[in-house]
């Protein structure tokens, strides 16, 4: 091997150099990062808050009794604190000189002295009462919950999350002994669930790279060939992760989870090097030439299970959901950065170091997997397994978790269910009216009192806030009786700011924001649309997160078959021309597609709801059960060109490559299983339904492709 050293070099070269990087990684989770790419919904998003306002919302809640003088106290407190944040504007809260209320008859913004006897209290209750413009914005008086609304000014992320840090010290500082104050919105959200991203980054990867450490050296039994194996499987997450840095690459919270998966996946090449190395060391060769003998040997079947799997990854790529489109490139950029490793720089390590053979010791269990009767009935029972695990999953009931896709026990999901049960839903849908020229102020107000009132008799809607909400306020606080557009023009005199978040005249658009339930089902936006096409005085449009969750929903079963059979298909043309054979190229098809379909099915069985996670399981699924296969039918064909016949190939073959399978799955079913303790809900079940795959592909490569090939290749048949 007259490169191993110039590649060793190289290697270590780009270790450093990625090592060097890492601390310019920049992280980064936008809730829209796990939606459908949508161009022409992002220029309706971005039209609407260019004519309604930016909606960074920022919320401050607490539990107490919300017309308490202690109470109110520090609502005043903290309120005027937190106007003097840069970045912070238009902020909302029962203390606020703009909040007005009719108390005794004046329209005015409520005092300290009205809370001072149980009298004013009594009053200034009523007087929120009748104010539901705020109920469940700022105050909910029945679950005694007081909050302060406010909105970060847009701009830069940096500017972004400087504000919230600054809004966290102000609350920090004047936090109550014995009270907690509840910060959320969408900056909030983001920046909570980078410093998730960063957790997991750490802990997950500690914990695979443990596996990897503890399984390596049960079978090395040497700290040199552990520490080469070691090397081996460490540096290309190491190598992906500076190129993430290097070319200033955001990691989401999803793409933290899945370089862990580079370690595993490096662990069960290893696994097989170190059996094959094994296998020439007993056989009498010297350390150089067992080392690179068995790199040689398993070049293709290796290579080829890398760039499969690397391909997995990048057919991330066909997916609308940027979080996918970012991490699926990175990782196969660390997968195909590990074949000069496991296949240059690591025989070369092993050669210098000259480490000992696997133990005897290797778990042999291939004889479980050993089928020596009834190819034909088993194949058939598969395929028959396959098809109706196929139909099973069009059943399957999809989640919409766009927002909350934090494990249920994180705190920031209790943050949101928090505010979802005392305040308001969290998750919007907003209804853009554009009202024809002959349609009036009455007809308009009409159609949304009939839209808002068709809303929320959905049982998943929690709250509707339109122009009609504020006219009946209107009425309500006006000094003179007035109607509809008496109020209306009142409400654009006295409160022009509230009012147009909901009107926009010269452009004669009119808003309605819908707060749906986190995890309602795809039926409820149907429902919504179809209160909104009863509107007559003019076009109706719905836009929002709740809207693009349901539109990434329903394309979801679409994107994994799609995704699942692009792999299957690629696996069988790669397994054709790689080793041609047509035949064997057409009996890999159903080992690997059997795993992700019988995961899939299970997951309905089982009532699991399918989320954003499961448009990588099929392609990923694939990618990582065909490994197994590769080193199935190249060991086979080995054994078919040494002479012996076809059921003779394939038991050597089961013998030779079963052992390193058992333990190589072993490592790959624990990697993937570290991923299920994530904080982010989508990386969890990915890790879990990939495992599962993972595990299924072993009997199904040992026993099911064996049983195929019998079928192909008869005995009466040489090769």
């Amino acid at each position: 091997m007259r490169l191993a050293p110039l590649v060793s070099c190289v290697v270590v070269a780009a270790a450093l150099a990625a090592a060097r990087g890492l601390p310019r990684l920049t992280f980064d989770h936008d809730t829209r990062s796990l939606l459908r790419a949508d161009a022409d919904a992002d220029a309706v998003e971005q039209e609407l808050r260019a004519v309604f306002g930016a909606e960074d919302i920022l919320l401050i809640a607490w539990s107490a009794d919300v017309l308490a003088p202690e109470t109110f106290a520090l609502l005043v407190a903290l309120t005027t604190e937190l106007e003097t944040v840069p970045g912070l504007e238009e902020l909302y809260s029962l203390a606020s000189p703009q909040v007005k209320f009719s108390i005794r008859g004046q329209l005015r913004a409520l005092q300290a002295e009205d809370l001072e006897t149980d009298e004013g209290q009594a009053l200034a209750r009523a007087a929120l009462r009748s104010a539901p413009v705020y109920l469940k914005t700022i105050y909910n008086d029945e679950l005694d919950t007081v909050a302060i609304a406010g909105s970060i000014a847009p701009g830069p992320a940096s500017a972004r999350w400087e504000t919230l840090r600054q809004v966290r010290a102000v609350v920090v500082g004047m936090e109550p002994k014995g009270v907690t104050l509840h910060v959320a919105g969408v900056t909030a959200f983001q920046m909570d669930a980078v410093a998730y991203s960063i957790v997991d980054l750490k802990r997950i990867g500690t914990w695979a790279t443990s596996i990897a450490l503890i399984v390596l050296w049960f079978l090395c039994r040497s700290w040199r060939a552990t520490l080469a194996a070691v090397l081996a499987t460490a540096l290309p997450p190491l190598l992906a992760l500076g190129f993430a840095a290097w070319f200033a690459i955001p990691i989401t919270a999803l793409a933290t989870a899945l370089f862990p998966v580079l370690v595993v996946v490096g662990v069960t090449s290893t696994v097989h090097l170190l059996h094959a190395y094994s296998e020439d060391r007993a056989s009498g060769l010297d350390h150089a030439r067992a080392a690179h003998g068995a790199a040689r040997r398993l070049a293709a079947p290796v290579t080829l299970s890398l760039l499969t799997t690397a391909a997995a990854f990048a057919s991330l790529q066909l997916t609308g959901v940027p979080a996918f489109r970012r991490a699926g490139p990175l990782v196969a950029a660390g997968l195909l950065s590990a074949i000069p490793v496991l296949l240059i720089f690591f025989p070369a390590v092993l050669a210098r170091w000259r480490p000992p053979g696997v133990r005897r010791g290797t778990p042999r269990l291939a004889h479980l997997f050993s089928l020596r009767r009834a190819p034909l009935l088993w194949a058939i029972g598969a395929l028959l397994v396959a098809v109706s695990c196929a139909f099973k999953i069009r059943s399957a009931q999809v989640e919409v978790n766009a927002l909350q896709a934090f494990q249920p026990d994180s705190e920031i999901a209790r943050t949101y269910r928090y505010l979802e049960d005392r305040l308001t839903a969290a998750v919007p849908v907003d209804l853009i009216l554009h009202a024809d020229e002959q349609s009036d102020v009455a007809a308009v107000l009409h159609d949304l009192r009939t839209f808002a009132r068709a809303a929320a008799a959905i049982d998943e809607v929690d709250s509707t806030l339109s122009l009609e909400t504020l006219v009946d306020y209107g009425k309500t606080v006006s000094p003179l009786p007035v109607g509809d557009t008496g109020a209306l023009v009142f409400l654009r005199t006295f409160f022009p700011e509230i009012t147009r978040r909901f009107e926009h005249v010269p452009t004669r658009r009119y808003r309605v924001k819908v707060r749906v339930r986190e995890a309602a089902p795809p039926r409820v936006l149907d429902e919504i649309a179809a209160a909104a096409t009863k509107t007559k005085s003019g076009r109706a449009e719905l836009t929002g997160l709740y809207v693009r969750a349901v539109s990434t929903t329903r394309h979801l079963l679409r994107d994994v078959a799609r995704g699942t059979l692009w792999m299957v298909a690629l696996v069988g043309l790669v397994v054709t021309l790689a080793l041609r054979s047509w035949r064997l190229g057409l009996v890999s098809l159903l080992p690997n597609l059997l795993p992700p379909l019988l995961v899939g099915a299970g997951a309905v069985v089982l009532d699991i709801g399918f989320d954003v996670a499961v448009v990588a399981v099929g392609a990923v699924a694939v990618g990582l059960a065909v490994d197994d296969s590769f080193h199935v039918l190249f060991r086979y064909r080995r054994e078919r060109l040494a002479g012996s016949d076809v059921r003779t190939a394939l038991e050597a073959t089961v013998r030779g490559v079963g052992p390193a399978l058992s333990v190589s799955t072993t490592v790959l079913v624990a990697g993937l299983c570290c991923l299920a303790m994530s904080s982010f809900l989508p990386t969890a079940r990915f890790g879990l339904f990939c495992a599962a795959a993972s595990a299924v592909a072993l009997p199904a490569d040992l026993w099911l492709l064996p049983a195929l090939v019998r079928l192909a290749f008869p005995d009466r048949m040489k090769r």
